[in-house]
């Protein structure tokens, strides 16, 4: 909408400068008079579109409050039925582990840390669930070497768990 409104004011000013240029008294004997003439007109023009800017954004502010004396109404939800008239509840889904330590920690990081702002708990908080979940990987790894071993036990057979490779550094090419 502002799109529509800017061309059509470019469009009213290049009708405006067109029309004052045709008035434009046949006295003018000099470029230098036309040249001062075209620049009055142009200030006058500009004087006019303030005005009008003013006078628009008054409008704008009256319609505001005028939307806002009149309270709009909500909408109720519609409610999804089954075949027998009766109210479909939905299941939410249920939370994920670093959803549940974060509900978990949450009480506990506030009586800890009291000075703490909300975005201060939550990084706190993944501090911790970095170390918490370190300790998790390394349990899976202590549990996955065990079974290894008994495995290994039950078919008389050592399996050696096959080591990860270290990751060649990157070399930068000058």
């Amino acid at each position: 909408m502002s799109a529509t409104i800017s061309a059509n004011s470019a469009n009213t000013v290049n009708f405006l400068i067109k029309e004052a240029m045709a008035n434009m008294p046949d006295t003018f004997n000099t470029k230098k008079e036309i040249d001062e003439y075209y620049k009055k007109v142009m200030k006058d023009l500009s004087e006019k579109m303030k005005e009008d800017k003013k006078v628009l954004k008054e409008v704008k502010k009256q319609e505001a409050k005028d939307a806002k004396s009149v309270p709009k109404k909500r909408t109720k939800k519609v409610k999804e039925l089954d075949e027998d008239g009766n109210e479909i509840v939905k299941a939410k889904k249920p939370l994920n582990n670093y959803q549940k330590f974060i509900q978990d920690q949450r009480p506990k990081v506030k009586e800890e840390y009291p000075e703490l702002s909300g975005e201060e708990i939550f990084t706190k908080i993944a501090e911790l669930w970095k170390i918490h979940k370190e300790n998790m990987k390394s349990e899976d790894d202590k549990k996955s070497d065990t079974e290894d071993e008994k495995k290994s036990d039950d078919d008389d057979v050592i399996v050696a768990k096959p080591e990860k490779k270290e990751k060649k550094a990157k070399v930068d090419k000058v």
